[in-house]
């Protein structure tokens, strides 16, 4: 409604700053939604928020003076978006409700998209070694553990000393990256959650019955993550000649290029970024279906992708756009375009009148800054920033003055007010005297009644409040068991798949949330070991793992009564607390 006010930047830009988790690049952008510049653009190698925010800054002031813009924008990670669906029947009335259903609703989106921090991740990252060369060390890892488990199952060798063994990296290369991983496992997972609701309008090109239900557009990121960057925003801004910085808005990666669009055709757009490819149908300029691929814990799967990209809504787009911002992806977006039988059209060159030439790296920069500025507001739902400073009448120092100043007046007018109030009571006491006795006994009934009203209002009130606190936990309890027994559904064709002949299973039971019991007899070791190779594949694709085994892969083995092995595999979800 007041996007308006946002229309131009102010005289020295817009800061926009991405990290990726491997570094930090700040680019400085001016002009107006429909003509963005990009002024300068630096990068620093530093993890620390600190340490990369003041590298970052003092190249700018090298470069720029004291031109450095104050209002800042930044890019994350481990920001995700996702389309969230809510059916009418949930009470949304509330803010507090619905931002605890989104937010529960991108827990599992946030867990199952963000990236992975393993070691061969890191090392890729900071250009160490090859995405080839690091599906060769997981081959090689996972031989090791092959070979420990058939000869008395020796410790296997890790990643890391079987990445320094080949010779690909060093030992300090490692220490370096084990220190990064340090850093970046958070303890606290509280998500911070912002939304945007999208148009209640159907579609065409969409299977969904929309009728009673609203899409929600929205963003999550660990709160901690967020809360280490307004604090160095803090710390940095306005200390050794820097400015105060203002950070205005988090963005998320996936998606920040989407208000570079102007178009009513039906378009497919897909962003390839380092940890995960982002698809998202757009109709309208508005958002249709969105979905995402994660290649963080392995090399992109461009056959992944295009079954996203050749079901449901994103097969009936008649337009591609592909943003390949670090330029790493060509093999595959041509092997997608074979697959799709479209022809990749550049998203730098299609809004080539919004963005400066050969800027393909910043496209996600000028997509936030131009979304920030005012174009398609509900194409992208950033999370908040720094909040405003609180005007200056509600500064200790004004109150002050004010009460200083005020008071004298006050006093008097009280005063007057008082002996005015004083003489008019005094007269309606006088007559309410000569009344009392007449009225005494009706005002005791009076009184009486009214007590026993009071306390039925209040019961009332009471039982109303806890009525509807009861219909909100059974619509939250109803929407938790749909999506468990969701999980369960899948859960079970992958443990029929995975049994082989010697191999009979008794009994599930979940003893907590996503971790499974699971117990069975086998006639022999080498059946339940086959069992267990099986299941922990087929177990991938629901971000799942074996914690407890009795396969010798492991170094264990099953018990044995009466000539048959009796077994119990323990399954539980990656990242699942």
């Amino acid at each position: 409604m007041l996007s308006f006010l946002n229309k131009k930047a102010a005289g020295k830009g817009l800061l926009v700053l991405k990290t990726d988790g491997f570094g930090l690049r700040a680019t400085v952008i001016n002009g107006n939604r429909d003509a963005l510049k990009v002024t300068v653009s630096v990068s620093s190698q530093q993890i620390d928020p600190i340490a990369a925010l003041t590298d970052v800054l003092e190249q700018l002031k090298n470069v720029l003076g004291k031109n450095v813009p104050s209002n800042a924008l930044l890019l994350h990670i481990s920001a995700i978006p996702d389309l969230v669906q809510i059916t009418e029947s949930f009470d949304s009335a509330e803010a507090e409700n619905l931002l605890e259903m989104l937010r529960w609703e991108m827990e599992g989106v946030v867990a199952m998209q963000s990236p992975n921090w393993d070691l061969g991740w890191l090392l890729m990252g900071r250009g160490y070694i090859t995405p080839e060369q690091r599906e060769e060390l997981v081959h090689l890892v996972t031989e090791e553990k092959q070979l420990s488990a058939q000869h008395g199952g020796r410790s296997p060798m890790r990643l890391g000393e079987v990445a320094i063994r080949e010779q690909m990296v060093s030992k300090e290369q490692i220490a370096e990256c084990l220190h990064i991983q340090q850093k970046l496992q958070l303890a606290d997972q509280r998500l911070l959650t912002q939304w945007r609701p999208q148009p209640k309008e159907e579609s065409p090109y969409s299977d969904d019955d929309l009728g009673d239900a609203q899409k929600f557009l929205c963003s999550a990121m660990p709160a901690a993550q967020h809360q280490q960057w307004l604090d160095a925003v803090k710390k940095v801004g306005g200390s050794s000649g820097f400015p105060k910085l203002n950070l205005r808005q988090v963005y998320p990666f996936a998606g920040s290029t989407v208000p570079l669009l102007d178009s009513t055709d039906t378009v497919l757009l897909t962003e390839f970024h380092k940890a995960y490819v982002f698809c998202a149908v757009l109709q309208d300029n508005q958002i249709r279906d969105v979905a995402m691929v994660k290649c963080s814990s392995h090399m992109l799967d461009a056959g992944a992708v295009a079954e996203v990209l050749t079901t449901g809504s994103f097969a009936q787009a008649n337009r591609w756009l592909v943003a390949d911002g670090d330029s790493a992806f060509s093999d595959q977006i041509s092997q997608l375009g074979s697959l799709l039988q479209l022809d990749a059209e550049s998203l730098a060159q299609a809004a080539a009148d919004k963005i400066p030439s050969g800027r393909n790296e910043l496209l996600a920069e000028l997509g936030a800054a131009r979304h920030f500025l005012g174009s398609a507001p509900l194409s992208v739902a950033p999370l908040i920033g720094m909040p405003p400073p609180d005007p200056i009448y509600r500064s200790n120092g004004f109150k002050i003055a004010m009460a200083a100043c005020v008071l004298p007046l006050l006093i008097a007018a009280y005063e007057g007010f008082f002996y005015w109030k004083l003489d008019r009571l005094q007269q309606e006491l006088a007559s309410s005297e000569r009344q009392l006795e007449i009225m005494e006994e009706k005002r005791d009934r009076q009184r009486k009644d009214s007590a026993e009203a009071r306390k039925n209002i209040t019961a009332y009130q009471q039982n109303t409040v806890l009525l509807s606190a009861l219909q909100s936990e059974k619509q939250l309890v109803e929407q938790v068991i749909v999506k468990r027994q969701s999980f369960v559904e899948r859960l079970l064709p992958v443990l029929s798949e995975s049994i082989n002949d010697g191999v009979v299973l008794e009994s599930m039971k979940e003893s907590a949330w996503y971790e499974f019991s699971i117990t069975g007899k086998a006639v022999d070791q080498a059946s339940i070991d086959d069992f267990n190779q099986v299941l922990s594949i087929s177990l991938e694709p629901l971000n799942m793992y074996i914690d407890k085994s009795p396969s010798n892969f492991k170094g264990d083995s099953a018990l044995m009564q009466n000539g048959i092995y009796v077994f119990e595999f323990v399954l539980k979800q990656k990242g699942a607390q």
